[in-house]
């Protein structure tokens, strides 16, 4: 037997089955991360959501206190009761 072949018996006989073994682990590990992956996706979509209803009610709730505000009309009555406090005094 040639020191090639022997060579080549060798690492046949010790590296190979390792390598394969670390293959195979790191397949099953690539595989898990992709399904983490999809389901960290899927999660994304479901917060972006969430995220864009409670910005569609926040615009709502900040629109229908202005228009409460405008109704009150605050600064104009405080304003007239100014004018008639200046007056009166």
């Amino acid at each position: 037997m040639g020191v090639v072949e022997e060579t080549r018996r060798v690492l046949q006989d010790f590296p190979a089955p390792e390598l394969r073994e670390i293959r195979g682990a790191l397949s099953s590990i690539d595989r898990r991360l992709e399904s983490m992956d999809k389901r960290l996706d899927s999660q994304d979509k479901r917060l972006d959501t969430i995220e864009d209803a409670n910005r569609a009610r926040h615009e709502g709730i900040i629109q229908r206190l202005e228009q409460i505000q405008q109704s009150f009309a605050f600064d104009k009555r405080i304003s007239n009761l100014e004018d008639d406090k200046r007056r009166s005094a």
